[in-house]
């Protein structure tokens, strides 16, 4: 018994020891940097990654643009488009191209400047974990980040 306990003694100071999430510490410069106490920040949560593939945002393009096809009295452009997106899907598959990240924090504020209040962060992030775009406000991003990674390097 007293080798297990120490067992896991030994696995709690090393899971203490492991560092902290990469994407951490970006959204808390930023939540510091942009709220009213910065020194009454107090860690609460960091979402799990919500992948943004490829395959998902081209799937969405491609709907819409068969619905204008559909309806347009000459739907050659939007075929040629839609081959085109096609294309794409085949190239980059389910590759992730790019991901977010919530960070939940508790600050103190109000009025009073004594009221516990809790905010948040989202990040975005490439695949290698660089931060593409960070803010306190969800509607800032895009609601299809591949396609305008696609867009942005000239594909669409």
């Amino acid at each position: 018994m007293k080798k297990f306990f120490t067992l896991l003694c030994c696995l709690a100071a090393l899971a203490a020891c492991q560092p902290q999430e990469p994407d951490r510490a970006p959204l808390e410069q930023y939540a510091k940097e942009h709220m009213e106490n910065p020194a009454s920040y107090e860690f609460a949560n960091l979402s799990m990654r919500r992948d943004h593939t490829f395959l998902a945002d081209l799937a969405a393009y491609k709907s819409g643009l068969e619905k204008l096809a559909a309806q347009a009295p000459d739907p050659a452009p939007y075929r040629t488009e839609i081959d085109k997106v096609e294309d794409l899907m085949a190239e980059f598959g389910t590759q992730v191209a790019c991901y977010d990240r919530t960070l939940y924090f508790w600050f103190l504020g109000g009025s009073s400047g004594q009221m516990k209040l809790q905010q948040f962060v989202i990040g975005r992030f490439s695949p290698d974990g660089r931060l593409l775009e960070v803010s306190m406000d969800p509607d800032e991003f895009s609601t299809y980040p591949a396609l305008q990674i696609l867009k942005d390097r000239g594909l669409l």
